[in-house]
């Protein structure tokens, strides 16, 4: 099961997460972000992992399709920041590689 909280604020919408992104929630976190992303106007887009006790791969791959498209992800315990620390390292490495083929 996975809840998904929207804060929002005059400078930034937040997505806190809680519980396991896997399976049919996957889908739901895409539908979640794709409304926050359409309302946020010029207010900076962010997910909360801090909640988060599991993430599979496709949860994964959905956490890193929102990250390309501008949001900010963030996690406070050891397992949360391995996975925003994996998923900025393979951004930084997609961009550094599109450079090289030119």
């Amino acid at each position: 099961m996975l809840r998904i909280t929207t804060n929002k604020t005059s400078h930034d919408v937040v997505l806190r997460l809680e519980g396991r992104l896997e399976g049919p929630w996957v889908t739901v976190l895409a539908q979640s972000f794709r409304s926050a992303l359409s309302r946020r106007s010029a207010r900076r887009l962010c997910i909360d992992l801090n909640g988060v006790t599991f993430v599979d791969a496709a949860g994964k791959a959905q956490l890193a399709e929102a990250y390309a498209q501008g949001a900010e992800l963030f996690g406070d315990d050891i397992e949360t920041k391995a996975i925003v620390a994996e998923i900025r390292a393979d951004r930084a490495g997609d961009h550094h590689n599109e450079g090289e083929s030119r």
